[in-house]
This record gives structure tokens, C-alpha cells and sequence, in this order.
């Protein structure tokens, strides 16, 4: 979050700016230092980022290009050849991070041996103590790739939307920053784990803008059994999917439903009394695993960024792009100014 601000800061004074580079950016480097600790380079990182969101958008083109669906025309194509070289890069880049971090842990251990002390562990230690025939190098990769790809892009967009949000309704940042100010006072210092507990209106915030803005606006789901509804039945062996753009503009949120106000988190009696209303980290077995951490990430994002600057934008003019998640193309400029 420091970092963050810090970046942010040469913007103050020039107007309206991109603010979504330095977020991006930010928690793709965030989740990189958490997921892989310092095996790769913040160059890397970017790297393995960009073939991934290329392997990602190949993919949903031919999706959206029907005759690219048949094997055989999409074996001859042009973009056959990039999604080819984009995974290419993203093993190259795995095999890497895999050898390195086995170095560096073989390393470790000799050096950890005469420490008392042990290593704050990252998601890849973890994998890795399952290694010795638990977990291929294939399947590890794949659980990097999930982790990093989920972790980082989800997470941004949500703060590159509540951001746009909050600069628009004065309000809601003037609340915010009392919260802020009760919590840190006018202390400059790292946010702290207790603190996270405490910023319950910037929850409300957060949880209001995955609400408002759905980042993923619709999930598909294999059906394995009937299912019953009011007007049709489901049968097993179909897919489905779940609009949950749909689900969060539905009557049951109340009369405000268009409405961007995060205080209806704060009074569980205005809220849908079914907890699947809310979609925001997917619902059902299949939720989102990393819902802990991308909240404790955002909220420790958001104290970092309102402490230091004001900020002002306009979500009336955002247009949108659909691929695998909700994007803005246009309209998500802001301004800031300092604080003090």
C-alpha cells in the first residue's frame, strides 16, 4: 500500500489520471511476494502476468468466433500461435520460479538450521513441503498459475472500482476517512492486523462496490443433478450459468437496489435474508478460497491510499468491456490532492 501512495504521489496536482496502472501493478506484485516470496523480478512478474491475461483473452475469442470452435480450423489459425507462444512463456517462467525456489530452499535449510527462528513461509513453501510424489511439477504450476491469476487481477479491479466509487460520492469518502482517523489517528504508520477489524465501514465500502460493479457478472456450473426451480428443471449432464449481475440488482436488496450505499452492510435487517444474494466471492462449495486474504489486501490498500490523498471521479461515465472479468475502457480517470 506504501508503495502505492507512493507511485500516486507524482500524480497530485496534474489532473486526471489512470489510476488502474498503479494498482494493477501493485497487487500483482503484492501477490507475487505472498504466492512466490522473491523468486521472480517485479519485471517477471509482469512478464508472466501479460501471457497470462494473452492465453486468457485468446481463449474467449475463440469462444466468441464460431469457427474457430472445431480443432481443426483452430489448429491452422493465427491465434493458435499466439495462445501457443503465451504458454510457452508461462511455463518457461514456472520451470524457473520452480528451480530457483528449490535452490533457495535447500539453501535456507542449511541456513536455517543454526537459527532459532523459522522462515515466514509463502503459498509456494506450502505446495512445495507436499512435494515427494504428492504434487507433480504440473500440478504446483497449475496451482501458481490459479493463485497468481486469481490473487491479483480480482483483487485490483475491485480497488480500481471502489476507488472511482468513493472519489464520486463525497460522503462515503468523508465517512471513510473518520473511520480512518479514529483507527490511525493522524499516524503515518504501517497498518497492523488488529487494525483490519476495525475498519468496518471501509468493509462496507468494499462489499458494496462488488455488489454495485460485479467483477465476475456471470460464473458457469456443470449440473450433476435436477434441479427444480419456479419455471423450468435443470437436468444433470448440462451447463449452466449465474448471472450474478442479475442477483445483486435484484428487488430482494430493496428500493435502492440501484443505488451505490455501503451502509446497508452496517444493518443486517436491510440486507437479503438469503446470504446468496451476495456474489461477490462466488457462492456455494465453489466460493472463493481466497476471500480472507483479498479482503485483508484491499482494506490494507484502500487505509494507505485515503489516509494520504482526496480524491475526486465520476462513475456516470465509465463504459465497460466483458471478458473473463468486468473491465472499464473508458471513464475510471481520477484526481487526487494531499491531505496535509
Amino acid at each position: 500500500g506504501r508503495k502505492l501512495v507512493d507511485g500516486m504521489q507524482a500524480e497530485v496536482g496534474r489532473g486526471w489520471f489512470d489510476q488502474s496502472k498503479y494498482v494493477k501493478q501493485n497487487f500483482m506484485e503484492t501477490i507475487c511476494l505472498t504466492a512466490l516470496d522473491d523468486c521472480v523480478t517485479p519485471e517477471e512478474a509482469n512478464e508472466y502476468v501479460e501471457a497470462f491475461e494473452n492465453y486468457l483473452n485468446g481463449n474467449i475469442l475463440r469462444f466468441q468466433t464460431f469457427w474457430l470452435h472445431p480443432d481443426i480450423t483452430f489448429k491452422f489459425s493465427k491465434l493458435k500461435k499466439k495462445l501457443d507462444a503465451s504458454i510457452k512463456v508461462l511455463h518457461e517462467m514456472s520451470d524457473k520460479v520452480l528451480k530457483n525456489k528449490r535452490a533457495l530452499r535447500k539453501l535456507n535449510e542449511t541456513e536455517s538450521s543454526a537459527e532459532n527462528s523459522p522462515k515466514l513461509k509463502v503459498f509456494m513453501d506450502l505446495l512445495m513441503d507436499l512435494d515427494g510424489g504428492v504434487l507433480t511439477d504440473q500440478e504446483i504450476r497449475d496451482e501458481m498459475n490459479t493463485i497468481i491469476m486469481a490473487g491479483h487481477e480480482t483483487s485490483a479491479n475491485v480497488i480500481v472500482f471502489a476507488l472511482i466509487l468513493i472519489g464520486s460520492y463525497p460522503e462515503v469518502q468523508e465517512k471513510l476517512h473518520e473511520e480512518l482517523q479514529r483507527v490511525f489517528g493522524d499516524s503515518d504508520r504501517d497498518i497492523e492486523k488488529q487494525d483490519l477489524s476495525q475498519l468496518i465501514y471501509m468493509e462496507a465500502v468494499l462489499k458494496e462496490t462488488m455488489r454495485f460493479f460485479v467483477m465476475a457478472p456471470f460464473v458457469g456450473r456443470h449440473i450433476d443433478r435436477e434441479v427444480k426451480l419456479k419455471n423450468c428443471t435443470l437436468k444433470p449432464g448440462n451447463n449452466c450459468l449465474i448471472l450474478y449481475y442479475g442477483l445483486h440488482r435484484h428487488p430482494i436488496w430493496g428500493p435502492d437496489v440501484n443505488e451505490f450505499k455501503p451502509e446497508r452492510w452496517l444493518d443486517p435487517a436491510t440486507l437479503p435474508k438469503n446470504p446468496n444474494a451476495f456474489g461477490g466471492f462466488s457462492i456455494g462449495k465453489r466460493n472463493c478460497i481466497g476471500k480472507t486474504y483479498a479482503m485483508m489486501s484491499m482494506k490494507s490498500t484502500l487505509s494507505y491510499v485515503f489516509r494520504r490523498f482526496k480524491m475526486q471521479a465520476d462513475h456516470t461515465k465509465l463504459k465497460f468491456k466483458l471478458d473473463v472479468l468486468l473491465k472499464p475502457i473508458t471513464g475510471h480517470y481520477v484526481t487526487i490532492q494531499n491531505r496535509l
